[in-house]
C-alpha cells in the first residue's frame, strides 16, 4: 500500500502562517493520531492534505504513492483514494444519501467496469445497518436535518463504501455517544485492516480505547512538538498539554 509523506510543509491562510514545517509519514494500514490545543494547526493540516481552497502551501510537499497531492485539486485527490471524514459535514439538499453515494462510487477508476448500481445499493443498506443508521435516512437528503452524531456516522458510512486508501478523520468523536463511538471506531479499524492509512485528528484520547494508534503526535504553533505511542495521549488526558507546549 502507498505511504502518505508530508515534507517540510509550510501553509498560510489569508496571509497568516499556520503550519511551520510539518514532517509526517503514514504507511498503509497505519493509524496516526494528531492532538493539540485549539489553534495548533491540526485541522489546517487535514484541510491541506485535501486541498481546501482557503489553504495556500508556501513551502514543502505532500505525496501519496505516486500522487503529488500538493499539486492536485480536491476531486483529483479523492479519486486517488485520499478522503475526509469532516468535523462539520455540509447538507446536500435534494440529493438522497443512496443516490449521492451511488453517483460518487461510479466516478472511481476501480468501478469503471462491472459496476452494478443495484448491488451497490444493497451494500449501502448493509453498511448502514452495521452503523445502526435507520433505513429511512438513506432516502433523505444527505445531512439535512441530521443530528451531529448522525452526520458523523454518515461520514464513516461513505468511507466504508468508497475505495478509500488514505482517510483524514477530523474530530469524529465529537457529538457521538459512547455506543455510537464504539461503532465508528470499529469501522475505522476495518479500514485499517484493509490497508487504509488513517490520520485521526482529535482533542481527546477516549477514541483510542477502541482504535489502535501506531503514532500519536502533539501539535502546537503549527509544528509537531512531540511524538510517541498511545501512552502519550493518556499522559495528555491526565496532565494536559502544558509541559509539551512549554518545552
Amino acid at each position: 500500500m502507498s505511504t502518505l509523506f508530508i515534507k517540510k510543509l509550510h501553509v498560510e491562510i489569508g496571509g497568516k502562517h499556520i503550519l511551520n514545517g510539518i514532517d509526517l509519514s503514514v504507511k498503509g494500514g497505519e493509524t496516526c493520531v494528531l492532538m493539540g490545543p485549539n489553534g495548533s494547526g491540526k485541522s489546517t493540516l487535514g484541510h491541506t492534505i485535501l486541498a481546501h481552497p482557503a489553504v495556500s502551501i508556501t513551502k514543502g510537499s505532500i505525496t501519496f504513492g505516486t500522487h503529488k497531492l500538493s499539486n492536485m485539486k480536491t476531486d483529483e485527490i479523492a479519486r486517488a483514494g485520499v478522503m475526509p471524514a469532516l468535523q462539520h459535514p455540509q447538507a446536500v439538499s435534494g440529493v438522497s444519501v443512496v443516490n449521492l453515494l451511488t453517483a460518487a462510487a461510479r466516478k472511481f477508476p476501480e468501478n469503471k467496469k462491472g459496476f452494478s448500481p443495484a448491488r451497490f445499493r444493497e451494500e449501502i443498506k448493509a453498511a448502514a445497518k452495521t452503523l445502526r443508521i435507520a433505513p429511512e435516512f438513506l432516502s433523505r437528503s444527505l445531512n439535512e436535518g441530521f443530528s451531529g452524531g448522525e452526520k458523523k456516522k454518515m461520514e464513516i458510512l461513505q468511507l466504508s463504501l468508497l475505495p478509500a486508501k488514505c482517510v483524514v478523520i477530523d474530530e469524529i468523536d465529537s457529538g457521538l455517544d459512547i455506543d455510537a463511538l464504539k461503532l465508528v471506531a470499529r469501522e475505522i479499524m476495518k479500514l485499517r485492516k484493509r490497508g487504509v492509512s488513517v490520520v485521526a485528528i482529535t482533542h481527546y484520547s477516549r477514541i483510542l480505547r477502541w482504535i489502535k494508534a501506531d503514532r500519536v503526535h502533539i501539535m502546537h504553533g503549527g509544528k509537531i512538538v512531540k511524538s510517541g505511542t498511545s501512552a502519550l495521549a493518556k499522559d495528555i488526558e491526565k496532565n494536559g498539554y502544558g509541559a509539551y507546549i512549554a518545552a
